[in-house]
């Protein structure tokens, strides 16, 4: 870990230093590190708000210990995973880093040994607790197309 908290492997190493908050840029890291470890479930479902959203597609877990189910569910589908972040937006002023939008790809390990390379899009809120520490209160992933994602990038880009 590195002072900032644990790394994650990006092509754009900017895009988690450009968030204002350090707490958000250390729970980036944090969730990324987790997400793609098997053996970190436990520490998975502490990510979220006690009643927080996770949705991936037509999936959708509410509460901790729902979202552990669904991962759970997820990593025997699918064992080995690596998520590479691309670009970090921040929705309002750079003041408060609460609501995102994250592209990146993943690379997906299957059980019979071969791997798959996709693109995706994250819309997350997250809260800081009273102890302080930030969790996401919904975090919805989009899976989308090689083409769809760079489109997204140069619009989202032009826009800010």
């Amino acid at each position: 870990m590195s002072n900032d908290g644990p790394t994650f492997e990006t092509h754009n190493t900017q895009a988690a230093h450009d968030l204002s908050d350090r707490e958000v840029r250390y729970f980036l890291r944090k969730y990324y590190y987790i997400s793609n470890e098997l053996s970190l479930d436990t520490d998975y479902g502490e990510l979220s708000t006690e009643d927080g959203a996770f949705i991936i597609g037509d999936r959708k877990a509410i509460g901790r210990e729902a979202i552990r189910a669904l991962r759970k569910k997820m990593w025997e589908e699918v064992p080995n995973r690596d998520h590479d972040v691309q670009k970090i937006f921040s929705h309002g002023n750079h003041e408060d880093d609460t609501e995102l939008m994250i592209l990146g790809t993943a690379t997906w390990g299957y059980h019979e040994g071969h791997k798959n390379v996709g693109d995706w899009a994250a819309h997350v809120g997250l809260e800081k607790g009273k102890d302080g520490q930030v969790r996401y209160s919904y975090y919805q992933i989009i899976m989308v197309g090689r083409s769809i994602l760079h489109g997204l990038s140069v619009q989202l880009t032009r826009s800010i």
